[in-house]
This record gives C-alpha cells, structure tokens and sequence, in this order.
C-alpha cells in the first residue's frame, strides 16, 4: 500500500511542477533556518557541559554593598579557595584562576625573539583537579606544582617550539622570566568559557606566598561533592565572611557576600561577570528560538494554502477514487503521504544547502555550525522526528479537506471548498504578522544600533589610537611620546589605565571627615593629556598637571593629590560645580585628595548603563596604554610614522594599534549579532509568506475565473481585475499590521529596556516594515491577477 502511496505521489509531484517547486523551496528554506538556528543554539547551550561533573562545579562570584548601592564582580581573593579547601568539608576540591590579559599582555621569547601574547594566565596547581581538559604531554598532577613552571596548549606548543612532542622539557621567557614548560594540554574547546594558550603555576606569582582577602582579582572554581546542599554551603560562606571580613566591614563600612554560579550557565549569564570569553546572554537564545519554530510554521503554512489552492484541481481525481471504492482513511494517507515525501526531499535539501552556507554563517554570525552532529544517533533521530512532525502538520489539514470530498459533486463540479476560508485566511494573517512583527523588530534593533553609535558620549573617540605597553616600558614612555608628537603624526598623548569606554576600577569615597556619606565611585588613572586627547569638557576649575602630588608620593596631610570629579559624582557629594573646588575627599587609599576640576559627564562603560560618578587621578603606576590623538591628514600615514617611532624606541615590542571607535563598536557585538539574524531571517520570513500568499491568491482566481472573464468581456480593466482580487487579502494585511504594530509596541518597550540610555520610539519602524510587506504582498497580488486577466475569455467561458 505505501509503496503504491509513494508512486502517486510522485507521478503528481511531476504532474504539478510548480506548486511542487515552490513547496519544495518554502519548506527547504524554512528547514535550513530551522536547522541552523538550533545548531546555533545547541552550541552556546553546550558551554562547558564537555567537563566532567560540570554539574558539580561552580564558579565563586562577590557581592559589594556599599551605601546602599549593590556591585555584582565575577572575581573573588585569593585566600577563598585556600579556606574553602581546608574549612568546607562538602567541598571536593577548588582551584584559582588569574587572568593577567585582563592587566596587560605579556612578552614571550621561546627562542626567536619576544612575541605579545595576551592569553596568559596565573593557575594553581589544583586547576586540573576541577577541570579535567585533556593532557597531551605532562603528568596533570605536577604540571604545575612548583614556581616557574607552565603549560602550554597544542597550537601554542605548535606555534613556539614546531610541535608539541617536543615542548615540555624546554624553556621560555615570559617579560624576562624563566618558565619551564612541564606540560601540553588540547586547546580550550570552542564551547568552554576559558580562552588560554598559556597557563602558568600561580606559586610563580607574587600574591600566591601570602594570600589575602583583598583584593577581588582572581577567578575561583569549587567541585563541590556529591549531594552537597548548596543552600548550606551559601550559609556557611556568610558565616565565612563574618569570621574572616567583619572587623573589615565594620571599620570600613561596606558590606559583602560569595554566591555561586553553576559552570554551565557562565557562558549564557551575566556578561559582567565572565570577562575571560564574551558570553551570550540567555534570553537571545530564546528569541532564536521562538524565530526558528516561526519560520518552520510559516513554511509549513505556506504549505497548506499551496496545498489548498490546488484541491479544486483534484476534485475528479478525488471523486474517481472515492467511486472506485477508495475509503476517507486511504484518501487521508496518500495525501498525507505527498506531504511527507515533500518533507524528506526538503529535509535532504536543506542538508545540502546547509554545507554550501555553513562558512557564510559562521563567517556572518560568528558560530560553527557543528554539521557532524546532524549525522550523529541523536541527530538522525531529530532529522527524522522532524521530517514527519513537519510532514504531518503541513499535510494534515489539504489531506482532511480533499479526504472530506463528496464523490457525485466532485465528478459534477458542484463542489465548494469554502468552508475552510477562515482558517486560510487566519493562516495568512498569521504569516504576515510574523513577517511585518519580525522586520519592525529588526528596524527597532538597528535603531538602537545606530543611536549608540551616533550618540553623543561626551569624548571624541574618532582618530584616537590605543597602545598597550608593559610596566617594564614606564621609564621610556616620556620619551616615547615626546618623540611621536615631535614627528607630527600626533597632536596629543594621554597615559590612562583603561579605554574611556571600558572603565572598571571601583573606590570607596566620602567627603572629607564625613565617612556617613561613603559610596562607590569609578577610578579612571590618566596624565593631565586625557582632556586633551579625547577632548573632555571641564566645566569648573581646573585639570591637574605633571608636577601635582601623585598618589605614591603623599607624605603628610599637607600633600595633596588634586583629582577630577565628573557632575554625577559631585551630585551625589552633594555639591555644586563651584563649591566643590578645593573640597577634601577621602578615596579609601588616601585622605589626602582634593577637588581640583569638575568634568562633564561622559560614558565610560556601554549605554547598557547609566553614567555614574567617576573620579580621575593621575597615577602613572596604574596606567598601562597609551592614547594617541592622530594629527590631522592623512590617518594611515600618520598611523605609520607612529608605528615607526615605536619600533625605533621599542623594538622588543610589537606594535599593534587599536583605534578607539571600533573598540567601541565592539561592545555591542552580540547586539550586532541579533540585528544580523533579525535582518536575515525576517526577510526569508517575508520571501516565504509572500509565497503562501501567491497560493491563496491562485486559489481565489481558479475559484473566480469564468467570473474575470465575464468582467473582462463586459469592459473591466486590468486594475479592476487587481481590485477584485486584493481587496480581500488588504484586510487581512491590515489586520496583520495592528497585530504587528501591538507586538512591535511590547518588543521596542521589551528591547530597549536593556538599555539605560536608549533611542526614542518612533513610528518610523512600524510604517517602513508594514509598507515594505505590503509593497511585496500587492506585487505578489498584481502578478497573478495579470495572469488571470491574460486569459481567453472564449476558452475559460466555453463549458457554460
């Protein structure tokens, strides 16, 4: 029976070539999205769950609080794991992580001359305890249990010393160090939340002789044992923290507290507290999610309205087989069984298509697409579970419907097939809604885009150039600069300890003498260029210069450190501009700071955030890049005598520049990445409800042919004809469009509330996204009314 199935439903595949291709082609490309989304999906869920009992193992976060104000840090101190190790009996082990990139790069020489490298790391030598990465060379166990020894990943074993057999045993420098190599490891897999090629014994550290609970800089990992009650493991780290930082917490004023954060959910949790590897945030999975099963809907449903559109072509086939005692259940089957081979076809097809883009995707969305895991059991198993679940949805409804059909109306040409119209016609509004709700979000997405690109943040990061240079370099930074402005390929020259956008470091501060009004300020370590060099507003008084007092040489209290206060953080001293000028203040390292400027405020962190109070001091000990404002020409050439000045005075270290703009630009990459798939995806959304409009619309001219022609002959034109057929589906676009309006509404408000700073809503999206749907929707329209109005009437009008 399934064999006599399967050739009819070829023989009327063949029959009806273009509604067969151009099912064919909707469920094919609604498949390869489908397809591809959840791989996209399968990977970032997949984070760091290849690790042995990953269930078991959590990473150790900080909680600050501080006049009443909460900071979440993805670090701990480095005594954490020492006391979870010895006073925590449900701990099986745990283990440290410093991520020195996050400070600086570091210089290797493996024989060749020194190199930058900026994947280095600090871990101690419980590390493989808790991780279990694969070793290639090197007994895991001592690895990394004495000073001066590191491990190195393959591609690092390969890139330094030709391969990775010959690694361990030999020796590197690391900025002038002896290292030892004692072991080689596999690169960090794509799906772990770590990025290393370089892993080095933290005993070599200074921090690891005598470890303390300050500060915060170190990443810390604990397996706990099995069966372990994390409920009161998290009470017996505040009882920790009574014991180890009360009397600290009390002198100081602030409070503090550890939660844990499962291994698993580090890659898709907050994106502030993984700074190692960005992360993805959870809810874009969802959004995928939701956008993949969409499409697959919108395929399917174009699919349906094909389908139905053609059943009144098959109404004597239907009513021939019924006489010749063909039952309803026989009927459903091979219907059923057509929409099925369309399935697997398109299925085979989508596989295909998927290996010609899978470079393009990874290329366009920065993710793999694991293809091998289609072919894996459980891949097999979805492919197929997704063939017939899509077979059977799509073909289910035309199946019931030509199953239903009365055999002497159908052999009579009695039969109406209209019963079902609203269910058509919901269907299509469901499409269009999709398709209109899908653009206006992407519109809302690059609105937002484009805001924070175009926004004014309050520095100048156009033609501003950053260098990063190690401590060792200090002493030739004057001379350094001196010599670039004197060549004049850059007008100014600014040390600082962080991009202006990107600023981190966190300080207690309170008026002088008045510790009631402490709060968190961010600590921004400049020269007096950085005015200057991306060009900030002072507002009252005056910038501090070269000959002030710096923090390392406060003596006495007559020794005065002049800082930079910016409008948020003297609003919250409680000050005017003017009357904070001269003001004592008290920054937690000194009391000895004084108020010499007031800047106005300007966006040091991402547009996620608002701006908060910032103090600026110069402390060239912390800064490690330089800014270099290019002079004005040609940017290339001077970026070049820039590059030549630096290899003249350092030509142990490498020049890289990065400009400051597009190190902007790359805060918002995930954002980057949704508005990529939203503009993808959104118009194969469009590209695919467009076809199952063109089903609809053959339906109703098959339906109402003899009537056109009737019109045709009476004097009707060519744009009557359209009128006839598109008034019925502009209602149904119109009601679309204030569905789509209603969830672009709820995405904008939903979106944008990410944003603490945010673009203003307008009406712009809603109007561009609807018109340019229903531009498309009415040429799909005008294209079959022109068809039907190219009719004969005297062939179409000859039966009657």
């Amino acid at each position: 029976m399934w064999k006599n199935y399967l050739k009819i439903s070829l023989r009327n595949l063949r029959k009806r070539k273009l509604y067969t291709a151009i099912n064919l082609l909707g469920l094919t490309i609604a498949l390869v999205s489908f397809i591809a989304i959840s791989l996209y999906i399968h990977h970032e869920w997949s984070y760091d769950r290849m690790i042995t009992d990953s269930d078991r193992i959590y990473k150790i976060n900080q909680e600050f609080i501080s006049a009443g104000e909460s900071q979440l840090v993805g670090s701990s101190p480095a005594l954490l794991p020492v006391t979870l190790r010895e006073d925590f009996t449900e701990v099986e082990k745990a283990t440290l992580v410093f991520d020195l990139s996050i400070f600086s790069s570091v210089m290797v020489d493996a024989g060749q001359g020194n190199q930058e490298e900026s994947k280095f790391a600090y871990v101690d030598e419980y590390f493989y305890d808790v991780f279990d990465f694969e070793m290639i060379a090197g007994n895991r166990e001592t690895v990394l249990s004495e000073p001066n020894q590191i491990v190195l990943t393959e591609s690092t074993a390969n890139r330094l010393f030709g391969s990775d057999a010959s690694a361990t045993g030999k020796s590197l420098k690391v900025d002038g160090k002896d290292f030892l190599v004692t072991g080689v490891m596999r690169d960090f897999p794509s799906t772990s939340h770590m990025e290393f090629d370089f892993l080095a014994s933290f005993k070599t550290h200074r921090d690891s002789r005598e470890p303390q609970w300050s500060p915060s800089n170190y990443y810390n990992y604990v397996k706990m044992k099995p069966g372990a009650d994390m409920t009161q493991f998290k009470s017996n780290m505040d009882q920790m923290v009574d014991k180890y930082l009360g009397s600290d917490m009390d002198e100081y004023g602030f409070e503090t507290a550890f939660f844990t954060q499962p291994l698993t959910s580090i890659h898709l949790g907050d994106p502030t507290l993984n700074p190692i590897k960005p992360g993805t945030e959870i809810k874009y999975l969802y959004i995928f999610g939701v956008v993949a099963i969409l499409l697959i809907a919108i395929g399917m449903i174009n699919y349906v309205n094909l389908a139905t559109a053609e059943a009144t072509e098959r109404n004597k086939e239907v009513g021939l087989r019924k006489v010749m005692g063909a039952g309803r259940m026989q009927l459903f089957g091979q219907f059923v069984s057509e929409s099925m081979l369309l399935s697997f076809g398109a299925i085979l097809l989508s596989i295909l298509l998927l290996y010609l883009i899978a470079i393009p995707f990874e290329n366009f969305g920065g993710v793999p697409l694991n293809l091998d895991l289609l072919f894996s059991p459980i891949g097999m198993v979805g492919l197929l579970g997704l063939a017939l679940i899509v077979g059977l949805l799509a073909g289910f409804y035309p199946s019931m419907i030509l199953s239903q059909m009365q055999p002497l109306k159908a052999l009579g040409n009695k039969l109406k097939i209209g019963s079902g119209a609203w269910v058509r016609k919901s269907l299509v509004v469901f499409q269009f809604f999709v398709s209109m709700g899908l653009l206006i979000a992407t519109f809302v997405v690059k609105n937002q885009l484009d805001f924070m690109q175009e926004v004014n943040l309050g520095y100048e990061k156009e033609q501003v150039v950053a260098l990063n240079y190690h401590h060792n370099m200090r002493e030739a930074i004057p001379t350094l600069r001196d010599e670039m402005v004197r060549s004049g390929a850059a007008s100014s020259i600014s040390r600082a300890a962080d991009m202006p956008h990107n600023v981190k470091a966190g300080y207690k501060i309170f008026p002088g003498g008045d510790n009631t009004r402490e709060f968190m300020i961010t600590g921004y370590a400049a020269d007096p260029e950085l005015i200057k060099t991306i060009n900030l507003e002072l507002v009252e008084g005056e910038n501090y210069s070269e000959s002030d007092p710096l923090r390392s040489s406060l003596e006495d209290e007559n020794s005065l450190m002049p800082i930079l206060l910016n409008e948020s953080g003297i609003a919250e001293m409680g000050w005017t501009a003017k009357v904070a000028i001269g003001k004592r203040v008290n920054m937690g390292f000194t009391n000895n700071a004084v108020v010499k400027g007031v800047i106005k405020d300007f966006y040091f962190n991402s547009l996620h955030q608002k701006v908060g109070p910032m103090v600026i001091f110069n402390d060239p000990n912390e800064a490690n890049i330089l800014l270099i404002k290019l002079s004005a020409g040609n940017p290339t050439a001077n970026l070049a005598t820039i590059g030549e000045v630096w290899t003249k005075l350092v030509p142990d270290r490498p020049f890289n520049p990065k400009f400051l703009d597009q190190e902007y630009a790359s805060l918002y990459q995930s954002e980057q990445n949704v508005s990529l798939i939203f503009s993808l995806f959104s118009g194969i959304a469009v590209f695919i409800a467009c076809m199952g409009l063109f089903g609809l619309v053959s339906y109703v001219a098959l339906r109402r042919t003899r009537e056109i022609s009737i019109r045709k002959v009476l004097g009707a034109s060519q744009g009557d004809v359209l009128q006839v057929l598109s008034m019925d589906f502009l209602k149904l676009l119109g009601v679309s469009a204030v569905l789509a309006i209603g969830f672009g509404v709820w995405f904008s408000d939903s979106w944008l509330g990410a944003f603490a700073n945010r673009a203003a809503l307008t009406i712009w999206p809603f109007v561009i996204a609807i018109l340019a749907v229903m531009v498309l929707a009415m040429l799909t329209i005008g294209y079959r009314s022109w068809k039907v109005f190219r009719l004969n009437p005297a062939k179409t009008l000859k039966s009657e």
